[in-house]
């Protein structure tokens, strides 16, 4: 993404992951001790674009609800279908609007029965080129 004039920043709670000490792509790379601040952290913006990919459910929740009143250009979050249904049957039962629910992309990317970590990447990215440029043509 950031040899297409992304910007990238990656927000993670884990400080001595690996991937993240040693990925020299992002532009940005910080460590939180909580997702909740993302609140403060990543502003809203027409021409951002958000990927939550955190460790787990309880994270992506947490990285979710932070962003959830936000404007963004796409919003979406790695995650299986049957998990996503259950987040957002969650989110309905504590009234989360619908309106905020039908912004988030799950799953993301583009559907390419993709399988590695590589194509899951390309097909994210996709979704995301599809999407800015067809606000830009």
């Amino acid at each position: 993404m950031r040899t297409m004039d992304f910007y990238v920043k990656v927000y993670d709670d884990r400080e001595n992951l690996k991937t993240i000490l040693e990925n020299e792509v992002a532009n940005e790379k910080h460590f939180v001790k909580d997702y909740s601040v993302l609140t403060d952290k990543i502003p809203s913006g027409q021409n951002h674009y958000v990927v939550i990919m955190t460790f787990g459910y309880r994270t992506d929740d947490i990285a979710l609800k932070a962003l959830l009143n936000k404007e963004f250009k796409y919003i979406g979050v790695l995650g299986s279908k049957k998990k996503m249904e259950k987040l957002f049957e969650d989110y309905r039962k504590e009234g989360i609007d619908e309106s905020l629910l039908q912004r988030i992309h799950t799953p993301i990317g583009l559907d390419i029965k993709s399988q590695t970590p590589e194509e899951i990447a390309v097909s994210i990215a996709a979704e995301i080129i599809k999407i800015k440029n067809a606000t830009n043509s």
